[in-house]
């Protein structure tokens, strides 16, 4: 039944090609229209004049962006409202480790369609949270980039799949003649966190006289890290002066101790550190030392762009190639920490040393670091290739093209000094019975005869592509109506997604002390028939209309309509509005990876009658994550209205609202939701992993009756709904001061009305609006004043307030999670200078007021909330770029 349904499909695809070519070779007008200056605006596929249409569309042009400071593509999104960077880069304990990713509307990155010259590319060969694909911010080169068009609506209808929260379409320069340099460095005010970035641009050849064109990009960039001992902020790790918990270290010289019988925990005899007791009435031995906060990263960017001019139209080639290489410190070496220890018979001394409540043959878990080994390190190595082919020209008065297009992500991942599990547990309980060769954590050092062998470096290796053939045509004045042009536009497209994420083998069998392992391997083919148009049905309105069929190997059929109208009553005045639905299916690993990793949960069964709260309630068990073949593909309807007034010119106003709905959202199964109702769902129970229960413990505290939290198992599913709804308001006025120059204002505005997500199958959907990671508002304002060939500006980003939890679905401990983490407001300034013809200079601080983090303290998050500030304080950036013309 499957199959025939499939065939049928696909012969449904074809006819609908077929239909659509027929259509467009229609006998043309016989009249030509005079020739215009027509574009095509990410979220159609028609090219026209009026930039202002029924969606809105944000559009970013070279200037904005080198007054911007930014020297990446992520930098410069994360100045926006409307977006929030989930990964920069810089996080060595992501599954995606080395990469970039960019969240619309709330919703993760996989529901971000990200375009270059309006195709598609291959996501990140490493995904992140072992479910989100996307692609790799830092894969595209910021030096080539001209504009940025980001249209914050659905686009299932014109893209298909993964443009459910909206598109961001990267747009390279054109037929470009000359060459242009530009040096952009910058350096964070205490001499760290420096950036270099060198790129030239070059073009020769001019299409319409020289009937082709060759243009060039190339960028090298370093960026080196921060280091926690030249920022005050995090040279004491100790962050119970802002409210939040001690992070120093309780493993290294020498560390600690837990006796197993009793439950008491020691500071290992001879603590070089400062020896404290937790909530618990542990002693621990507490020390610091210094940590990157930010990897050390390489980029190489080369692009090419040919087109020869043919008669009825051109060929065109494009080429690019990046090359990214991070390195960041991971941690000391670490022993496994559920490993127990056993001293029946042990001639150790250092056990005679700790104090009376260990008694001869007591089982000890030994939390010590193998810091004799030095620092671990992980390198990510990405390589990012793009080909491009195809010919584009006139068929009868319709624009035509017809493009092949490849594009791969490659990668591995080294990390050095990893502890083998058997071999270190075996080496320490030789330690602590005194045997000759062991690894003795009592004693301050030991040798590297004894570490070594310990030791290891694990590789990670992945490979993502994506493979496209597409023709499409379009025609901007089908015919007349009314006086006015039809426009139309239909393409088909056939393309090939695959991707192969291999651990390290040891990893992947828990051969390795704490360290996760994912893999992944699946692929699939879609083939797609769309069609578009653009219907003036009065001089005042104008109607989008667009449908695309899609034919997946994986999952059938889907259809995916969209109308949109835009309404001119009058001069100044555009009202618009959009319904359209989405389609999503299964990401590769969502159906076919099996990850093993860490999740960070409050585990309240344990906690309250222990009286833990806030962080010291936080637990990391083992999460099980598993793929599911057998998810059904996300659905949903997007809708949208808005107006846009410009009474005058100088003076511009658009306000939009937004809601999205969709259903069979697919997530894993959510840990803290797993533990928070353990013995309230049937089948939770046997997906929670414990430890046997202590009887000492459970005397100790009344009310305990579980063990400690050993593992979850956490299945991808279709959970249920995600109902969103929201405004965003652009606000941009310049004040002419004449002779004096000109004033300029923008305000950009964004707001959630509502964000309601079911969190397991059949469960009604909640609010999960207003948490650490989900601020109810952003806004961003700049003044600048521009007099002849100078500007300056101030621009004010600011995050609402919320509370001090991730998810307010959460099980709460009020007096932690109901108190507020405050809103946060960073400073910029910029200067530029058009120094004299060709030259453009750029000036800049980013957090002037170098404003300090803000931190968390919940259970689940015990850290600063980086995506809410410039996390390394006052920066400074200077930008040079000289055109030779």
């Amino acid at each position: 039944m499957k199959l025939m349904q499939e065939k049928s499909c696909v012969r449904a695809v074809r006819i609908a090609c077929a239909l659509l070519a027929g259509l467009s070779l229609l006998p043309a007008q016989a009249e030509e229209a005079e020739k215009v200056q027509r574009v095509v605006i990410t979220g159609s596929n028609i090219s026209r004049i009026d930039l202002e249409g029924p969606t809105p569309v944000e559009v970013i042009r070279r200037d904005a962006i080198e007054k911007s400071g930014a020297a990446t593509v992520s930098e410069l999104l994360s100045k926006l409202p409307s977006m929030y960077i989930p990964l920069d880069g810089s996080d060595a304990g992501s599954f995606a480790a080395g990469a970039s990713s960019v969240q619309l509307r709330g919703m993760d990155a996989k529901y971000v369609l990200i375009l270059l010259n309006g195709r598609r590319l291959a996501n990140y060969g490493f995904a992140d949270g072992a479910s989100n694909s996307f692609v790799d911010l830092n894969s595209l080169p910021l030096a080539a980039i001209e504009s940025v068009e980001i249209l914050r609506d659905g686009a299932s209808a014109i893209y298909g799949s993964d443009a459910v929260a909206g598109v961001i379409n990267f747009k390279t320069r054109k037929n470009y003649r000359g060459t242009e340099a530009s040096v952009n460095a910058g350096n964070n005010q205490k001499g760290d966190g420096a950036n270099y970035n060198v790129s030239v641009t070059t073009g020769f050849g001019d299409i319409d006289n020289d009937g082709r064109n060759v243009l060039l990009t190339a960028e090298l960039a370093k960026r080196t890290p921060l280091w926690s001992d030249k920022h005050g902020y995090y040279a004491n790790p100790d962050y119970r002066r802002f409210g939040g918990t001690d992070k120093r270290s309780s493993m290294r010289y020498l560390g600690s101790l837990r006796n197993v019988e009793t439950f008491e925990g020691y500071a290992i005899p001879g603590c070089r550190g400062t020896i404290e007791t937790n909530a618990l009435g542990d002693q621990l031995c507490l020390t610091s030392s210094p940590y990157q906060l930010t990897p050390h990263s390489s980029k190489m960017a080369f692009s090419g762009i040919f087109t020869q001019q043919l008669s009825g139209g051109e060929l065109f080639a494009e080429a690019a190639f990046t090359n990214n290489k991070t390195t960041q410190q991971s941690g000391m070496p670490v022993f496994d920490s559920s490993f127990v220890a056993e001293t029946q018979g042990s001639l150790n001394p250092g056990l005679q040393q700790l104090p009376a409540g260990f008694l001869p043959g007591d089982r000890l878990q030994v939390f010590r670091q193998m810091y004799e080994a030095g620092m671990a390190e992980q390198v990510v190595d990405s390589d990012t290739l793009r080909l491009v082919a195809g010919w584009r020209g006139s068929v009868r008065n319709w624009d035509s093209e017809a493009a092949f297009s490849f594009n791969q992500n490659k990668l591995w991942s080294a990390n050095s000094k990893q502890v083998l599990k058997d071999a270190a547990n075996a080496a320490l309980q030789a330690g602590v019975l005194g045997q000759a060769g062991g690894y003795d954590p009592f004693v301050y050092w030991n040798p590297a005869s004894v570490t070594d062998p310990l030791l290891t470096t694990t590789l990670r290796r992945a490979t993502s592509r994506l493979s496209t053939a597409e023709w499409k045509m379009s025609n901007p004045e089908w015919f007349s109506l009314g006086g006015a042009p039809v426009g139309f536009a239909w393409g088909a497209q056939i393309s090939h997604e695959s991707l192969r994420d291999t651990p390290d083998a040891r990893a992947e069998a828990g051969q390795i002390a704490e360290l996760g392992a994912t893999r992944a391997k699946a692929s699939r083919t879609v083939i797609s028939a769309y069609g578009e148009l653009n219907l003036p049905v009065h001089s005042q309105v104008e109607v989008q209309a667009a449908l695309r069929a899609d034919h997946y190997s994986d999952f059938g059929n889907s259809l995916n309509p969209k109308l949109a109208a835009a309404w001119r009553p009058a001069s100044g005045v555009l009202v618009r509005a959009a319904a359209t639905t989405s389609f999503k299916a299964p990401t590769l690993p969502q159906l076919g990876s099996s990850t093993r990793g860490y999740v960070t949960v409050a585990d309240w069964a344990r906690c309250k009658p222990m009286n833990l709260q806030g962080a010291d309630c936080a637990y990391t068990p083992t999460a099980d994550m598993r793929g599911n073949a057998a998810l059904n593909p996300e659905k949903a309807l997007n809708l949208s209205a808005g107006i846009v007034l410009q009474p005058v010119k100088d003076l511009s106003l658009a306000l939009d609202w937004f809601a999205l709905n969709q259903r069979d959202t697919i997530q894993l199964l959510d840990a803290q939701y797993l533990i928070d109702n353990e013995d309230r769902i049937p089948g939770f129970a046997a997906m929670v992993l414990r430890d046997p229960r202590n009887p000492v413990l459970e005397a100790k505290f009344p009310g305990l009756n579980k063990g400690r939290l050993k593992g979850v198992i956490q299945p991808f599913q279709n959970v249920g709904k995600t109902e969103i709804q929201g405004v965003d308001l652009d606000l941009s006025y310049t004040l002419n001061l004449g002779e004096r120059g000109k004033l300029k204002f923008r305000e950009a505005h964004s707001q959630f009305l509502s964000y309601k997500q079911s969190v397991a199958p059949g469960a009604e959907p909640v609010s999960r609006l207003g948490g650490t990671f989900l601020p109810k508002w952003n806004n961003t304002f700049r003044l600048a004043y521009e007099y002849k060939k100078y500007e300056g500006a101030l621009t004010a980003r600011t995050v609402a307030s919320t509370l001090n939890i991730v998810d307010p679905s959460y099980e709460q401990d009020p007096a932690i999670t109901r108190r507020r983490i405050p809103s946060f407001t960073a400073w910029d300034a910029n200067v530029s200078v058009r120094v004299r013809d060709g030259w453009m200079l750029n000036a800049g601080v980013n957090n002037l007021f170098d404003k300090a983090p803000v931190y968390a303290n919940s259970p689940t998050l015990d850290s600063i909330v980086q995506y809410r500030n410039d996390v390394v304080g006052r920066y400074f950036y200077l930008n040079m770029r000289y055109s030779f013309n």
